[in-house]
This record gives structure tokens, C-alpha cells and sequence, in this order.
């Protein structure tokens, strides 16, 4: 009957989706996005907007604006290269950390050379955080002593990189591979179980991973099985494919993620089906990756674990803080791409980034040119400013596209953290000219204590005397064949998490 109203619902799962024409996602995968920006697709459900950043120190590095050539998290400490220094700080001023040593100034740039990245060992009853800088002999640094491993030979003299793997130090150097003896960061001699292996070319990544160390360079992936010298090794994956740029290739979920020429891959599903077309997983966002790669000159990337995320973020010195753009990917399976969904992120300037898991607590840090480390995952702004956030649904077709609807009534099941506001537009049959739109649509949540994150029970409950509203019920106007809904905030706001939406209608005729 024409005046019967009628329910769709919709649960927000799946994901930035790019690569399906508008009609097509919004039959097969009504709840993914056409937009999600600043939101990110949770474990928990729904779309979460993300949290903020803030300054680890109030603080400049050096005090004055500054390219940060690396940032790592040690011994409860953030600690910077900028310049020829290194510094350290707890969170109430840094303190340069110096013992004879400083690192080269030669070739330092903010467009990606002259990077600096750090390793842990263990070796004996402390742990030594070693760093390279592409330049000079490596450094160490026991949270006492800096220090250069002065016995350490052209092989490692200008390493771009180092890992800790089966108790050895492995250096990346151009296109050398080098090791230094078991249990001994200093000893570089064949006799005591050192040694080098040559690639065919440059060496931009390594992983040890799965009791393996994995070699990635522009054309190729290697591995290395094996324990010390005497059993080492190298087993080729592919010599067709590579990686497009260091710091990239990030473990998260059982796989090994990094950024192809073609897009996002996960090494696990390269390997184990031995067609690397199958291993990209990116390309349901085809269009946003291969934006950033053109527009950065540089990457970095972070996992947060207890979110099971992969971020990677592009740097460009032409980009402000509101143009940066980087990549959230979320596995919501054990192993493999094929339950990845994907967010993008603005606002996060992060041109050297690295996140550390020590017990229980997940510190995540980055840096730019303008001096200061920041804390990712810290506080509901960024650094003080709004954060932008928009989910768009794909075009709901909802039973016909071929008949025209009357929507006359929204319900929203939101999760918040605490009070907030977000703006919903409904847009009719592609917004094409001609078409009249509804007005905006405002709700908010005012709570003067937040709530526990996946602790709450839908509905309307109070807290410090503010009102927590779970359900929003809208009176909605318009009609069209198509619809899509678009959820925007710009706030300081808790963050919280969109749902799922129940939509009331009327379908009426045909073309």
C-alpha cells in the first residue's frame, strides 16, 4: 500500500569503499562508506571517530622549529634526532644526551634523507637502544652512555638501517647486508660469527618476523632462515616486487604489511598463495592510495595493536597540518586481507613515527619539521584544534532504486565516550541539480562525566547530572530514489562510535 510505512536497517561495517560504482555498494555493502575520514572502523563495531594528538613536551626539541629525524620510545622516554643530536624527555623538558658523539650533519633534509631509526637488544642485563643515521658508524645508548660503535666497519659505516634478529644485529647499507657476532653489538669479525650478504639492490626495509628476518628491497623480498652463520639462509619470496619506500612494512595480526607499487599488501597471502596479485588489499581504496603515494615524498607507519590498526602516513613539505593524509587499516581476522576495512585520516603531520607496546600501556609518537613530538592517540583534539570527522553512506537504493521514496523517520544507535554533537545530511538521487535537499539535521549528547567506552547499554542513561543519550530518534523530510546519509563533526569532543541506523519509508512509484 502507498501511505504504509516500511524499515531498512543498516549496520555500519565494511569500510571505505572506492572501487564499486555508487549503485552497486550500496545494494551489496549498505553499511561501508563512500567517505570515512577521520572515523575509524572499530573491532567493537561501527565507526569510531579516532582520538587526538598532543605534544609529548610543551616544549620545541632543540627550541626553535625543526625537522625530527627519528623519534622511538625508551625506557619510558621520547627520544628525537634533530639536527646532529640526540635528545630525551620525559614529558617536562629534553635534555640533549651526549657523551663525545654527535651524528653527521651531512645530507640531512626534511624530503627524506639523513633518516634516523633506532633497535632494542638485550644482550646483557640492560637494554641498549642502538641507532643509525644514514651517514656514520652506528651509535648506542644504554639510558646512561652515547656512545659510537667505533669498531664497527665500512659495512655498517653509513647504515640506513638496523634490527635485532636471533641475537645478532643486522645493518642495511645500500645494497649490504651485514651482521655483527651473536650477543655482541660491537664485534664485526667472521672469526666470532659476523659477516655480510649482497643484494642486486638497495636495501629499504627490514622485519624479523615468524623467526625469520625479511629483506625488502625496490625489486625484490628475501628472507633469511636460520640461526647464526653457520645455517644462514637467504630464500628468495619474489624478485619481481618490492617496496616503494622505507618505513612502510609494519607486523600486525600474524602478517606483515607493507606498501607495493600496486598498493597495500600483506606478506602472509603473498607467500602462502604464491600470486602476488592476491596479496594486495588495498585495492577496494585503489584511488586514495594511489593519491598518497603521488603526493607524498615520504612515508611513515605505526600498528596500534590493541586496536589490530595499520597506519601509514604521507609527508610532503607542502602539506599543512589539515592536508596531511594518511591510511587506516583494521583487521578484523586473525590472518589475511580479506576482512581489512579501511579509513583515511587528515590532520595527522607525521613525517617520522613509531609506536611501542611495554606491558600493558601502547605509546604511540611522530614528528615533522616544526620541532615538537607528539603522543597519537591522546586527547580528543588535535594538539587543541577541532578534529574533522565525516561518515557518507553509499547511495541506499534500500529495496528499489527504480521507485521513489518518502524517508520520514532516522534512528541512530551511537556509542559515545561523552558529549558530543554531529551534523546528518540526507542526500537524495546523487545530489544532481534540480534535486531539493533536506536541511541539516543537528543532535548532540551533553554529559558532564563520560562514559566507559563498551560499557554502557543502548538507550538514555545519566551521568553527573548530564543526560548520555544511545538512541536518537529524527523526524526526517524528503524523497527521492537513491539516498545517502552524511555524519560530520568538528569538535574537541570524546569520541565516539556511529552504529548502526534504522530508516523509516514510504515507497510510492515508478519512474
Amino acid at each position: 500500500m502507498p501511505d504504509r510505512w516500511q524499515t531498512f536497517p543498516v549496520q555500519f561495517a565494511g569500510g571505505l569503499m572506492t572501487n564499486m560504482t555508487p549503485l552497486q555498494q550500496g545494494t551489496q555493502m549498505p553499511g561501508s562508506a563512500s567517505v570515512l575520514r577521520n572515523f575509524e572502523p572499530s573491532v567493537e563495531g561501527g565507526y569510531r571517530r579516532i582520538e587526538g594528538f598532543e605534544k609529548w613536551d610543551d616544549a620545541q626539541v632543540t627550541g626553535s622549529a625543526a625537522a625530527v629525524r627519528g623519534v622511538f620510545y625508551y625506557k619510558g622516554q621520547a627520544i628525537a634526532a634533530v639536527g646532529d643530536g640526540l635528545f630525551q624527555s620525559t614529558g617536562t623538558g629534553w635534555t640533549e644526551i651526549t657523551d663525545n658523539a654527535t651524528f653527521s650533519s651531512s645530507g640531512i633534509n626534511i624530503s627524506g634523507s639523513g633518516r634516523v631509526r633506532f633497535a632494542k637488544h638485550h644482550y646483557g642485563s640492560d637494554e641498549v637502544l642502538i641507532i643509525v643515521d644514514s651517514d656514520d658508524k652506528p651509535y648506542k645508548f644504554t639510558g646512561s652512555v652515547f656512545s659510537q660503535i667505533t669498531t664497527a666497519t665500512s659495512d655498517q659505516d653509513g647504515a640506513t638501517h638496523v634490527v635485532d634478529h636471533k641475537n645478532h644485529l643486522f645493518f642495511a647499507n645500500d645494497t649490504t647486508l651485514s651482521f655483527s657476532a651473536p650477543f655482541d653489538d660491537a664485534d664485526f669479525t667472521a672469526a666470532s660469527g659476523a659477516g655480510t650478504i649482497e643484494f642486486d639492490s638497495e636495501i629499504l626495509d627490514l622485519a624479523s618476523f615468524r623467526e625469520q628476518l625479511f629483506v625488502f628491497t625496490e625489486k625484490s623480498i628475501h628472507l633469511i632462515a636460520g640461526n647464526t652463520i653457520a645455517d644462514f639462509q637467504l630464500q628468495p619470496i619474489t624478485r619481481d616486487l618490492g617496496v616503494i619506500s622505507s618505513d612502510t612494512v609494519q607486523e600486525i595480526g600474524g602478517d606483515l604489511m607493507f606498501l607495493g607499487p600496486d598498493g597495500l599488501r600483506l606478506l602472509s597471502a603473498t607467500e602462502r598463495n604464491n600470486d602476488f596479485g592476491l596479496g594486495v588489499v588495498s585495492k577496494i581504496i585503489q584511488t586514495e592510495v594511489t593519491q598518497i603515494v603521488q603526493q607524498s615524498q615520504s612515508f611513515s607507519s605505526i600498528v596500534i595493536r590493541e586496536k589490530s590498526q595499520y597506519r601509514i602516513f604521507g609527508f610532503n613539505t607542502s602539506f599543512t597540518n589539515d592536508a596531511a593524509r594518511g591510511i587506516i587499516g583494521t583487521q578484523f581476522a586473525q590472518q589475511g586481507g580479506q576482512d581489512m576495512a579501511w579509513a583515511e585520516t587528515r590532520g595527522i603531520n607525521a613525517r617520522v613515527a613509531h609506536s611501542e607496546y611495554t606491558g600493558t600501556a601502547e605509546t604511540v609518537l611522530f614528528a615533522n619539521v616544526d620541532g615538537y613530538v607528539y603522543k597519537m592517540e591522546a586527547g580528543n583534539s588535535f594538539d587543541g584544534e577541532n578534529i574533522v570527522a565525516t561518515y557518507k553512506t553509499p547511495y541506499l537504493p534500500i529495496t528499489d532504486p527504480t521507485t521513489r521514496k518518502n524517508i520520514y523517520k532516522m534512528k541512530l544507535f551511537v556509542d559515545p565516550q561523552g558529549s558530543f554533537a554531529c551534523d546528518i545530511d540526507v542526500d537524495f538521487d546523487f545530489n544532481q541539480t534540480g534535486v531539493v535537499q533536506p536541511d541539516t539535521i543537528t543532535i548532540s549528547n551533553t554529559s558532564t562525566t563520560a562514559s566507559i567506552y563498551g560499557s554502557s547499554t543502548y538507550g538514555s542513561e545519566s551521568f553527573g547530572g548530564g543526560n548520555l543519550k544511545f538512541v536518537f530518534d529524527e523526524q526526517l523530510t524528503g524523497s527521492g530514489f537513491v539516498a545517502a546519509f552524511n555524519f560530520s563533526s568538528v569538535s574537541t569532543d570524546p569520541p565516539f562510535s556511529l552504529d548502526s541506523i534504522v530508516i523509516q519509508y514510504g515507497q510510492y512509484g515508478r519512474r
